[in-house]
Protein backbone atom coordinates (compact mmCIF):
# COMPACT_ATOMS: atom_id res chain seq x y z
CA UNK A 1 0.00 0.00 0.00
CA UNK A 2 2.79 2.43 0.91
CA UNK A 3 4.53 1.55 -2.35
CA UNK A 4 1.42 2.42 -4.36
CA UNK A 5 1.07 5.78 -2.65
CA UNK A 6 4.72 6.52 -3.37
CA UNK A 7 4.25 5.71 -7.03
CA UNK A 8 1.19 7.98 -7.31
CA UNK A 9 2.99 10.83 -5.57
CA UNK A 10 5.94 10.38 -7.89
CA UNK A 11 3.71 10.66 -10.93
CA UNK A 12 2.02 13.82 -9.59
CA UNK A 13 5.37 15.43 -8.85
CA UNK A 14 6.62 14.54 -12.34
CA UNK A 15 3.55 16.08 -13.95
CA UNK A 16 3.92 19.26 -11.91
CA UNK A 17 7.59 19.57 -12.85
CA UNK A 18 6.77 18.95 -16.51
CA UNK A 19 4.00 21.57 -16.43
CA UNK A 20 6.30 24.16 -14.93
CA UNK A 21 8.94 23.40 -17.56
CA UNK A 22 6.41 23.81 -20.42
CA UNK A 23 4.52 26.71 -18.92
CA UNK A 24 5.50 29.19 -21.63
CA UNK A 25 4.45 27.18 -24.72
CA UNK A 26 1.33 25.74 -23.10
CA UNK A 27 0.21 29.20 -21.97
CA UNK A 28 0.67 30.54 -25.45
CA UNK A 29 -1.23 27.67 -27.04
CA UNK A 30 -4.25 28.00 -24.77
CA UNK A 31 -4.35 31.88 -24.54
CA UNK A 32 -7.74 33.37 -25.56
CA UNK A 33 -7.98 36.17 -28.18
CA UNK A 34 -8.25 39.74 -26.91
CA UNK A 35 -10.73 42.25 -28.37
CA UNK A 36 -8.89 45.51 -27.77
CA UNK A 37 -11.71 47.60 -29.24
CA UNK A 38 -15.02 47.23 -31.05
CA UNK A 39 -16.96 50.48 -31.51
CA UNK A 40 -19.47 52.27 -33.75
CA UNK A 41 -19.18 55.97 -34.59
CA UNK A 42 -21.77 57.34 -34.26
CA UNK A 43 -23.76 54.80 -32.29
CA UNK A 44 -27.06 56.54 -33.16
CA UNK A 45 -28.01 57.51 -36.72
CA UNK A 46 -31.07 58.64 -38.66
CA UNK A 47 -32.49 56.21 -41.20
CA UNK A 48 -30.43 56.50 -44.41
CA UNK A 49 -27.28 57.79 -42.67
CA UNK A 50 -24.01 55.90 -42.19
CA UNK A 51 -21.99 54.83 -39.16
CA UNK A 52 -18.47 53.37 -39.03
CA UNK A 53 -17.57 50.14 -37.26
CA UNK A 54 -13.99 50.00 -35.91
CA UNK A 55 -12.28 46.98 -34.36
CA UNK A 56 -8.88 45.78 -33.13
CA UNK A 57 -8.26 42.17 -32.07
CA UNK A 58 -5.07 40.31 -31.03
CA UNK A 59 -4.35 36.60 -30.75
CA UNK A 60 -7.15 35.46 -33.03
CA UNK A 61 -7.02 33.01 -35.90
CA UNK A 62 -10.46 34.03 -37.21
CA UNK A 63 -12.68 37.10 -36.79
CA UNK A 64 -16.27 37.36 -37.99
CA UNK A 65 -18.71 40.27 -37.62
CA UNK A 66 -22.43 39.70 -38.04
CA UNK A 67 -24.94 40.46 -39.42
CA UNK A 68 -24.09 41.08 -43.09
CA UNK A 69 -20.32 41.73 -42.78
CA UNK A 70 -18.63 38.33 -42.40
CA UNK A 71 -14.89 37.54 -42.00
CA UNK A 72 -12.59 40.51 -41.41
CA UNK A 73 -8.91 41.18 -40.68
CA UNK A 74 -7.53 41.68 -37.17
CA UNK A 75 -8.17 45.44 -37.32
CA UNK A 76 -10.08 47.77 -39.60
CA UNK A 77 -13.18 49.86 -40.25
CA UNK A 78 -16.40 49.34 -42.21
CA UNK A 79 -19.16 51.74 -43.24
CA UNK A 80 -22.67 50.52 -42.38
CA UNK A 81 -26.15 51.88 -43.00
CA UNK A 82 -28.71 49.67 -41.24
CA UNK A 83 -32.40 50.29 -41.86
CA UNK A 84 -33.30 49.57 -38.24
CA UNK A 85 -31.64 49.39 -34.84
CA UNK A 86 -29.08 46.56 -35.17
CA UNK A 87 -26.74 44.76 -32.79
CA UNK A 88 -23.40 43.86 -34.41
CA UNK A 89 -21.45 40.97 -32.87
CA UNK A 90 -17.73 40.33 -33.30
CA UNK A 91 -16.62 36.72 -32.70
CA UNK A 92 -12.84 36.11 -32.44
CA UNK A 93 -11.61 32.48 -32.47
CA UNK A 94 -8.26 31.28 -31.10
CA UNK A 95 -5.96 28.33 -31.88
CA UNK A 96 -7.40 26.22 -29.11
CA UNK A 97 -10.84 26.34 -30.61
CA UNK A 98 -12.15 28.73 -28.01
CA UNK A 99 -13.64 32.11 -28.88
CA UNK A 100 -14.55 35.48 -27.44
CA UNK A 101 -17.34 37.76 -28.56
CA UNK A 102 -18.27 41.41 -28.16
CA UNK A 103 -21.42 43.22 -29.29
CA UNK A 104 -22.37 46.82 -29.97
CA UNK A 105 -25.71 48.31 -30.95
CA UNK A 106 -26.28 50.95 -33.62
CA UNK A 107 -29.56 52.72 -32.92
CA UNK A 108 -31.49 53.87 -36.00
CA UNK A 109 -34.04 56.63 -35.47
CA UNK A 110 -36.82 57.44 -37.90
CA UNK A 111 -36.14 60.06 -40.55
CA UNK A 112 -38.24 63.23 -40.70
CA UNK A 113 -41.00 63.21 -43.34
CA UNK A 114 -40.06 63.67 -47.00
CA UNK A 115 -41.83 66.44 -48.92
CA UNK A 116 -41.69 65.10 -52.47
CA UNK A 117 -43.38 68.15 -54.00
CA UNK A 118 -45.18 71.34 -53.03
CA UNK A 119 -46.03 73.87 -55.72
CA UNK A 120 -48.55 76.28 -57.22
CA UNK A 121 -49.85 75.87 -60.75
CA UNK A 122 -49.10 79.57 -61.38
CA UNK A 123 -46.87 82.14 -59.77
CA UNK A 124 -49.17 85.13 -60.37
CA UNK A 125 -52.91 85.86 -60.25
CA UNK A 126 -55.23 88.85 -60.10
CA UNK A 127 -57.34 89.63 -57.06
CA UNK A 128 -60.36 87.33 -57.26
CA UNK A 129 -58.64 84.67 -59.37
CA UNK A 130 -57.84 81.16 -58.13
CA UNK A 131 -54.60 79.19 -58.02
CA UNK A 132 -54.07 75.54 -57.11
CA UNK A 133 -51.66 74.17 -54.52
CA UNK A 134 -50.40 70.61 -55.11
CA UNK A 135 -48.32 68.48 -52.74
CA UNK A 136 -47.05 64.98 -52.09
CA UNK A 137 -45.54 63.85 -48.77
CA UNK A 138 -44.28 60.50 -47.48
CA UNK A 139 -43.50 59.33 -43.94
CA UNK A 140 -45.62 61.94 -42.12
CA UNK A 141 -48.18 61.44 -39.37
CA UNK A 142 -49.65 64.91 -39.93
CA UNK A 143 -49.52 67.52 -42.70
CA UNK A 144 -50.74 71.12 -42.60
CA UNK A 145 -50.61 74.15 -44.91
CA UNK A 146 -50.67 77.69 -43.60
CA UNK A 147 -52.10 80.26 -43.85
CA UNK A 148 -55.81 79.42 -44.08
CA UNK A 149 -55.71 75.87 -45.50
CA UNK A 150 -54.98 73.90 -42.28
CA UNK A 151 -54.68 70.10 -41.93
CA UNK A 152 -54.50 68.09 -45.17
CA UNK A 153 -53.83 64.53 -46.32
CA UNK A 154 -50.41 63.23 -47.43
CA UNK A 155 -51.08 64.25 -51.03
CA UNK A 156 -53.66 66.33 -52.82
CA UNK A 157 -54.63 69.71 -54.26
CA UNK A 158 -56.26 72.79 -52.81
CA UNK A 159 -57.65 75.88 -54.57
CA UNK A 160 -56.65 79.20 -52.99
CA UNK A 161 -57.67 82.78 -53.78
CA UNK A 162 -55.62 85.18 -51.65
CA UNK A 163 -56.18 88.95 -51.77
CA UNK A 164 -52.49 89.72 -51.26
CA UNK A 165 -49.16 88.21 -52.32
CA UNK A 166 -48.91 85.16 -50.06
CA UNK A 167 -46.33 82.55 -49.12
CA UNK A 168 -47.87 79.18 -48.28
CA UNK A 169 -45.88 76.89 -45.97
CA UNK A 170 -46.42 73.14 -45.82
CA UNK A 171 -45.35 71.44 -42.57
CA UNK A 172 -45.05 67.64 -42.43
CA UNK A 173 -44.47 66.00 -39.03
CA UNK A 174 -43.70 62.62 -37.51
CA UNK A 175 -42.02 61.37 -34.33
CA UNK A 176 -38.59 62.16 -35.80
CA UNK A 177 -39.32 65.83 -36.49
CA UNK A 178 -40.72 68.28 -39.02
CA UNK A 179 -40.05 69.10 -42.67
CA UNK A 180 -41.23 72.29 -44.38
CA UNK A 181 -41.58 73.68 -47.89
CA UNK A 182 -42.89 76.98 -49.21
CA UNK A 183 -44.59 78.31 -52.36
CA UNK A 184 -45.32 81.97 -53.10
CA UNK A 185 -48.03 83.46 -55.30
CA UNK A 186 -48.00 87.09 -56.40
CA UNK A 187 -51.41 88.77 -56.31
CA UNK A 188 -51.87 91.80 -58.57
CA UNK A 189 -54.62 94.39 -58.52
CA UNK A 190 -57.14 93.69 -61.27
CA UNK A 191 -56.43 96.95 -63.09
CA UNK A 192 -52.83 96.00 -63.97
CA UNK A 193 -51.99 93.49 -66.74
CA UNK A 194 -49.25 90.92 -66.10
CA UNK A 195 -46.83 89.62 -68.75
CA UNK A 196 -45.99 86.18 -67.40
CA UNK A 197 -43.46 85.53 -70.18
CA UNK A 198 -42.16 86.93 -73.48
CA UNK A 199 -39.18 85.13 -75.05
CA UNK A 200 -37.40 84.56 -78.36
CA UNK A 201 -35.67 81.30 -79.26
CA UNK A 202 -33.03 81.41 -80.57
CA UNK A 203 -31.94 84.96 -79.85
CA UNK A 204 -29.07 84.84 -82.40
CA UNK A 205 -29.71 83.74 -85.99
CA UNK A 206 -28.01 83.88 -89.37
CA UNK A 207 -29.59 85.79 -92.32
CA UNK A 208 -32.59 83.87 -93.65
CA UNK A 209 -33.07 81.83 -90.48
CA UNK A 210 -36.05 82.08 -88.15
CA UNK A 211 -36.70 82.62 -84.45
CA UNK A 212 -39.89 81.98 -82.49
CA UNK A 213 -41.51 84.54 -80.20
CA UNK A 214 -43.55 83.03 -77.34
CA UNK A 215 -45.69 84.93 -74.82
CA UNK A 216 -48.22 84.53 -72.01
CA UNK A 217 -50.27 87.48 -70.66
CA UNK A 218 -53.11 87.77 -68.13
CA UNK A 219 -55.45 90.64 -67.27
CA UNK A 220 -55.26 92.48 -70.57
CA UNK A 221 -58.00 93.46 -73.01
CA UNK A 222 -55.51 93.88 -75.86
CA UNK A 223 -52.06 92.46 -76.52
CA UNK A 224 -49.91 93.58 -79.43
CA UNK A 225 -46.31 93.33 -80.63
CA UNK A 226 -44.52 96.05 -82.56
CA UNK A 227 -42.37 95.57 -85.70
CA UNK A 228 -45.64 95.25 -87.71
CA UNK A 229 -46.77 92.09 -85.93
CA UNK A 230 -49.86 93.82 -84.51
CA UNK A 231 -52.54 92.43 -82.24
CA UNK A 232 -52.16 88.91 -80.89
CA UNK A 233 -53.96 86.62 -78.44
CA UNK A 234 -53.08 86.69 -74.75
CA UNK A 235 -51.05 83.49 -75.11
CA UNK A 236 -49.32 82.20 -78.21
CA UNK A 237 -46.25 82.03 -80.42
CA UNK A 238 -45.14 83.37 -83.80
CA UNK A 239 -42.26 82.52 -86.11
CA UNK A 240 -40.29 85.54 -87.38
CA UNK A 241 -37.54 85.94 -90.00
CA UNK A 242 -35.96 89.37 -89.43
CA UNK A 243 -33.45 90.61 -92.00
CA UNK A 244 -31.53 92.59 -89.39
CA UNK A 245 -31.17 92.72 -85.62
CA UNK A 246 -34.48 93.83 -84.11
CA UNK A 247 -35.98 94.40 -80.68
CA UNK A 248 -39.57 93.21 -80.30
CA UNK A 249 -41.77 94.83 -77.64
CA UNK A 250 -44.97 93.24 -76.38
CA UNK A 251 -47.56 95.62 -74.88
CA UNK A 252 -50.45 94.48 -72.68
CA UNK A 253 -53.24 97.06 -72.26
CA UNK A 254 -56.46 96.74 -70.29
CA UNK A 255 -57.69 100.30 -70.92
CA UNK A 256 -56.55 101.74 -67.61
CA UNK A 257 -52.90 100.71 -67.60
CA UNK A 258 -50.20 99.23 -69.83
CA UNK A 259 -47.17 97.03 -69.27
CA UNK A 260 -44.44 96.16 -71.77
CA UNK A 261 -41.63 93.65 -72.16
CA UNK A 262 -38.96 93.44 -74.89
CA UNK A 263 -36.69 90.80 -76.43
CA UNK A 264 -33.95 91.23 -79.03
CA UNK A 265 -33.23 88.88 -81.93
CA UNK A 266 -29.72 89.37 -83.28
CA UNK A 267 -29.07 88.66 -86.97
CA UNK A 268 -25.42 87.70 -87.47
CA UNK A 269 -24.49 89.72 -90.58
CA UNK A 270 -20.80 88.76 -90.48
CA UNK A 271 -21.60 86.15 -93.09
CA UNK A 272 -22.99 88.62 -95.71
CA UNK A 273 -20.83 90.08 -98.48
CA UNK A 274 -19.31 93.47 -97.55
CA UNK A 275 -19.86 96.73 -99.46
CA UNK A 276 -17.07 95.98 -101.95
CA UNK A 277 -18.78 92.75 -102.93
CA UNK A 278 -16.11 90.59 -101.33
CA UNK A 279 -17.63 87.72 -99.39
CA UNK A 280 -16.73 87.72 -95.75
CA UNK A 281 -15.62 84.34 -94.44
CA UNK A 282 -18.53 82.30 -93.19
CA UNK A 283 -17.56 81.31 -89.68
CA UNK A 284 -18.63 78.41 -87.47
CA UNK A 285 -19.46 79.04 -83.78
CA UNK A 286 -16.77 80.13 -81.33
CA UNK A 287 -16.40 78.27 -78.02
CA UNK A 288 -14.94 80.84 -75.65
CA UNK A 289 -14.77 78.51 -72.67
CA UNK A 290 -15.79 75.03 -71.56
CA UNK A 291 -14.45 73.68 -68.27
CA UNK A 292 -15.18 71.65 -65.16
CA UNK A 293 -14.89 73.09 -61.66
CA UNK A 294 -12.71 70.07 -60.79
CA UNK A 295 -11.11 67.46 -63.04
CA UNK A 296 -10.52 64.86 -60.33
CA UNK A 297 -13.14 63.77 -57.79
CA UNK A 298 -14.12 60.84 -55.58
CA UNK A 299 -17.16 58.79 -56.59
CA UNK A 300 -20.31 60.46 -55.28
CA UNK A 301 -18.99 64.03 -55.51
CA UNK A 302 -20.36 66.58 -57.98
CA UNK A 303 -18.73 69.04 -60.36
CA UNK A 304 -19.98 72.09 -62.24
CA UNK A 305 -19.58 72.43 -66.00
CA UNK A 306 -19.31 76.05 -67.23
CA UNK A 307 -19.40 77.27 -70.83
CA UNK A 308 -19.70 80.35 -73.06
CA UNK A 309 -20.29 80.17 -76.83
CA UNK A 310 -20.79 82.81 -79.56
CA UNK A 311 -22.56 82.44 -82.91
CA UNK A 312 -24.16 79.03 -82.37
CA UNK A 313 -27.67 78.04 -83.39
CA UNK A 314 -27.73 74.98 -81.13
CA UNK A 315 -25.47 73.94 -78.24
CA UNK A 316 -25.47 70.61 -76.46
CA UNK A 317 -23.35 68.80 -73.87
CA UNK A 318 -23.04 65.04 -73.66
CA UNK A 319 -23.41 62.78 -71.83
CA UNK A 320 -26.46 63.50 -69.63
CA UNK A 321 -26.78 67.31 -69.95
CA UNK A 322 -28.44 67.83 -73.36
CA UNK A 323 -29.32 71.16 -75.02
CA UNK A 324 -28.07 74.28 -73.23
CA UNK A 325 -28.14 78.08 -73.77
CA UNK A 326 -25.19 80.03 -75.18
CA UNK A 327 -23.67 80.44 -71.72
CA UNK A 328 -24.32 78.98 -68.29
CA UNK A 329 -23.48 76.17 -65.91
CA UNK A 330 -24.76 72.70 -65.01
CA UNK A 331 -24.05 70.48 -62.01
CA UNK A 332 -23.31 66.81 -62.85
CA UNK A 333 -22.38 63.73 -60.82
CA UNK A 334 -20.27 61.40 -62.98
CA UNK A 335 -20.25 57.76 -61.84
CA UNK A 336 -17.04 56.93 -63.71
CA UNK A 337 -14.23 58.83 -65.42
CA UNK A 338 -16.12 60.82 -68.07
CA UNK A 339 -15.24 62.95 -71.08
CA UNK A 340 -17.85 65.72 -71.35
CA UNK A 341 -18.21 67.06 -74.89
CA UNK A 342 -19.74 70.39 -75.89
CA UNK A 343 -20.97 70.72 -79.49
CA UNK A 344 -21.85 74.14 -80.95
CA UNK A 345 -23.57 74.20 -84.36
CA UNK A 346 -24.58 76.86 -86.87
CA UNK A 347 -25.17 76.93 -90.63
CA UNK A 348 -21.46 77.13 -91.34
CA UNK A 349 -20.06 74.40 -89.19
CA UNK A 350 -19.66 72.64 -85.87
CA UNK A 351 -17.18 73.30 -83.10
CA UNK A 352 -16.52 70.95 -80.19
CA UNK A 353 -14.68 71.10 -76.90
CA UNK A 354 -13.99 68.43 -74.32
CA UNK A 355 -13.19 68.31 -70.61
CA UNK A 356 -12.38 65.07 -68.77
CA UNK A 357 -13.35 64.42 -65.16
CA UNK A 358 -11.50 61.54 -63.45
CA UNK A 359 -13.49 59.63 -60.81
CA UNK A 360 -11.70 57.59 -58.14
CA UNK A 361 -13.41 54.73 -56.31
CA UNK A 362 -12.53 53.55 -52.79
CA UNK A 363 -12.19 49.77 -52.43
CA UNK A 364 -12.34 49.33 -48.64
CA UNK A 365 -16.12 49.40 -48.26
CA UNK A 366 -19.41 48.12 -49.64
CA UNK A 367 -21.12 49.49 -52.75
CA UNK A 368 -24.79 50.55 -52.47
CA UNK A 369 -27.66 48.23 -53.31
CA UNK A 370 -30.93 49.12 -55.06
CA UNK A 371 -33.51 46.98 -53.32
CA UNK A 372 -36.38 48.05 -55.57
CA UNK A 373 -37.17 50.45 -58.42
CA UNK A 374 -40.66 50.57 -59.92
CA UNK A 375 -43.00 52.77 -61.97
CA UNK A 376 -46.67 53.00 -60.96
CA UNK A 377 -48.47 52.80 -63.24
CA UNK A 378 -46.00 51.42 -65.76
CA UNK A 379 -48.32 52.34 -68.65
CA UNK A 380 -49.97 55.75 -69.10
CA UNK A 381 -51.86 57.63 -71.80
CA UNK A 382 -50.49 60.85 -73.33
CA UNK A 383 -50.49 63.61 -70.71
CA UNK A 384 -50.66 61.14 -67.82
CA UNK A 385 -48.31 60.81 -64.85
CA UNK A 386 -46.42 57.84 -63.43
CA UNK A 387 -44.68 57.73 -60.05
CA UNK A 388 -41.16 56.30 -59.87
CA UNK A 389 -40.36 54.88 -56.42
CA UNK A 390 -37.29 53.17 -55.05
CA UNK A 391 -35.55 51.74 -52.01
CA UNK A 392 -31.76 51.58 -51.59
CA UNK A 393 -29.21 50.47 -49.01
CA UNK A 394 -25.92 52.25 -48.40
CA UNK A 395 -26.42 54.98 -51.02
CA UNK A 396 -25.26 58.49 -50.21
CA UNK A 397 -27.01 59.90 -53.30
CA UNK A 398 -29.22 58.69 -56.15
CA UNK A 399 -29.70 60.10 -59.64
CA UNK A 400 -32.18 59.44 -62.45
CA UNK A 401 -31.44 59.99 -66.14
CA UNK A 402 -33.73 61.63 -68.72
CA UNK A 403 -32.83 65.07 -67.38
CA UNK A 404 -34.10 64.47 -63.83
CA UNK A 405 -30.74 64.34 -62.03
CA UNK A 406 -30.94 64.27 -58.23
CA UNK A 407 -34.62 63.79 -57.23
CA UNK A 408 -36.11 66.27 -54.78
CA UNK A 409 -37.46 63.34 -52.74
CA UNK A 410 -35.34 60.51 -51.37
CA UNK A 411 -37.96 57.94 -52.29
CA UNK A 412 -40.09 58.93 -55.32
CA UNK A 413 -40.34 61.07 -58.46
CA UNK A 414 -43.37 61.92 -60.61
CA UNK A 415 -42.77 61.77 -64.39
CA UNK A 416 -44.93 62.62 -67.41
CA UNK A 417 -43.06 61.40 -70.51
CA UNK A 418 -44.42 62.28 -73.96
CA UNK A 419 -43.34 58.91 -75.35
CA UNK A 420 -42.35 55.48 -74.04
CA UNK A 421 -39.25 56.14 -71.90
CA UNK A 422 -36.72 54.04 -69.98
CA UNK A 423 -35.62 55.57 -66.67
CA UNK A 424 -32.38 54.43 -65.03
CA UNK A 425 -31.83 54.91 -61.30
CA UNK A 426 -28.19 55.04 -60.16
CA UNK A 427 -27.34 54.58 -56.47
CA UNK A 428 -23.92 55.98 -55.50
CA UNK A 429 -21.54 55.94 -52.57
CA UNK A 430 -17.76 56.28 -52.41
CA UNK A 431 -17.32 52.53 -52.91
CA UNK A 432 -19.32 51.99 -56.09
CA UNK A 433 -22.66 52.22 -57.88
CA UNK A 434 -25.74 50.14 -58.59
CA UNK A 435 -28.20 50.66 -61.48
CA UNK A 436 -31.78 49.61 -62.19
CA UNK A 437 -34.02 50.54 -65.15
CA UNK A 438 -37.80 50.72 -65.52
CA UNK A 439 -39.84 51.65 -68.58
CA UNK A 440 -42.95 53.83 -68.64
CA UNK A 441 -45.04 52.98 -71.70
CA UNK A 442 -47.00 55.87 -73.24
CA UNK A 443 -50.06 55.14 -75.40
CA UNK A 444 -52.13 57.54 -77.48
CA UNK A 445 -55.14 59.06 -75.76
CA UNK A 446 -58.73 58.40 -76.79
Amino acid sequence: MIARVSIILGIVVALIVAGIALQGPISKWFAAPVVTSFDADPSTITSGQEATLQWDVTGATSIVISPDIGPVSSSGTRKISPDMTTTYTLVAGGQSGGSIRKSITVTVTAAPPAINSFSLNTGSIYVGQTATLSWNVTGATSVSINPVVGAVSLSGTQNVSPDLTTTYTLTASNNAGNSTASATITVTAANTPVILSFTARPTIINPGESSTLTWDVIGSATVYIDQSLGGVSSKGFKEIIPTETKTYTLTADNGSSKVTKSVTVTVDTKNIANKTGTAITKTPPVINTFSASRNSIALGENITLTWAVDGARTISISPDVGDVPSSGWSMVIPTATTAYKLSAVNTFGTETAETIVSVSVSTDGVAPIIRSFAASPSSITEGGTSNLSWSTKGATIVTINQGIGIPVSKYSQAVSPEQTTAYTLTAINSYGTDNETVTVTVTAGP
